[in-house]
């Protein structure tokens, strides 16, 4: 894989982007007014550089590199302009609920739930 993969063809088994849908606000909602609990939002700022990668990715250092100009470099983080960066972060958040004890809806799977001893 290359820096800027937009000069790359798409693979689409990489490609992911998790996105709202109406579906999944509503039954967010719906299950927090029933259980009596606050609803939060959040936007994860950068997350795209949080994601690691799978794959080789190899970049031609610049002149702000100083002594290293000219040398490859391999890449382990993300960088912004990798499209596997969506599918590589959704599977970080995800690793990372099912260990604090959360599950994917299995009407929504991008909806998230962990039980709290309550049964409606």
């Amino acid at each position: 894989m290359v820096a800027c993969g937009h000069l790359t063809p798409v693979p689409l088994e990489s490609v992911y982007s998790g996105v709202v849908l109406l579906r999944s606000l509503r039954i967010v909602v719906f299950l927090a007014e029933l259980n009596s609990l606050k609803s939060w939002g959040a936007d994860i700022g950068n997350a795209y550089l949080e994601a690691k990668t799978k794959e080789k990715v190899f970049v031609v250092a610049g002149p702000k590199f100083a002594e290293l100009e000219g040398h490859i470099l391999v890449i382990n983080k993300a960088l912004y302009c990798l499209r596997s960066n969506g599918l590589r972060w959704h599977e970080r958040l995800a690793g990372t609920l099912r260990d604090l004890g959360f599950t994917a809806s299995k009407a929504v799977s991008d909806v998230w739930i962990r039980a709290n001893g309550r049964v409606y």
